[in-house]
């Protein structure tokens, strides 16, 4: 396994809010920042979902993994 990245996701929002309202624009940032995390979370499990069913199958290429539809 390769040595792990420093990840970062931005958002908009104070490092030390000052007022009620830095303080809501923060918690709205965070409650973003949170969608987009659980964003990622989703995808990477949609991925690894996939990963372990082509592997089960013993499937080397992911595209192979899928069947066509009759129409």
């Amino acid at each position: 396994m390769r040595k792990p990245e420093k990840c970062n996701i931005s958002y908009c929002g104070f490092s030390k809010p000052r007022s009620i309202d830095e303080i809501e624009f923060e918690i709205l940032g965070l409650t973003n920042l949170i969608k987009k995390v659980e964003e990622r979370i989703t995808a990477l499990n949609q991925s690894s979902f996939l990963a372990n069913k082509a592997m089960e199958k013993n499937i080397d290429n992911i595209d192979s993994y899928f069947e066509e539809e009759d129409v």
